[in-house]
């Protein structure tokens, strides 16, 4: 439970890394360097998400607001494979973009230090979507011109006061925009706790 305080510094080794995988991937993918050589990570968290050997990147406010993309799906770049010079062989690794930005990768338990940054074989390369089900909660409420609007990896669901509410749209400070299960809309803030009912649609909030 402590590990997320054994490392927070982010190594020259992890940005090679990275920097010599997107190198081999198709160029849509190129300007994901552009993010790393921005500055746009801060540090690392380790063991903040279920993902095994997850690495999570801390960000450089200014640089990520040149680069997050809000309306665009969270995806991870997949089947690749790296050489472990410890074992001898090459093991899965996994980038994570989120909203646009490298958001963190995953060795699944290998060491970045035993790792072989020259050594990358992107051949069987694939981009995997992420499934979200409090969307799918909520997918069935929205028009087709609706669903083309809001990112289904910014939704999610918050419970408050025994009631469900699902995240559609950041706010500052924490505050959010969300609806129910009967599509009405809501403007939530949290210091104080305040739910207040919008008469506005949901185009009229991502138009505003």
């Amino acid at each position: 439970m402590f590990a997320i305080f054994k490392r927070t510094k982010i190594k020259d080794k992890e940005i090679q890394l990275l920097q010599n995988i997107i190198t081999k991937l198709p160029v849509p993918y190129f300007n994901l360097i552009n993010q790393i050589k921005d500055g746009l990570f801060k540090g690392v968290i380790i063991g903040a998400s279920d993902i095994p050997g997850f690495i999570a990147f801390t960000f450089n406010s200014t640089i990520l607001k040149k680069y997050d993309r809000e309306n665009e799906s969270d995806f991870k770049l997949c089947n690749i494979q790296v050489y472990d010079k410890k074992t001898l062989n090459f093991v899965p690794c996994e980038i994570y973009v989120s909203s646009g930005t490298i958001s963190g990768y995953s060795l699944f338990g290998n060491k970045i230090d035993n790792i072989d940054t020259s050594k990358i074989d992107t051949s069987n390369f694939k981009k995997a979507l992420f499934d979200n089900p409090d969307y799918q909660k909520i997918e069935n409420l929205l028009n087709e011109k609706e669903k083309i609007i809001l990112n289904p990896s910014n939704v999610y669901s918050v419970f408050i006061n025994n009631k469900e509410y699902f995240h559609i749209k950041d706010l500052e400070d924490g505050d959010f925009i969300g609806i129910d299960i009967y599509k009405n809309i809501y403007k939530i803030t949290h210091n104080p706790l305040n739910i207040e009912l919008l008469d506005e649609t949901i185009g009229d909030i991502f138009n505003s």
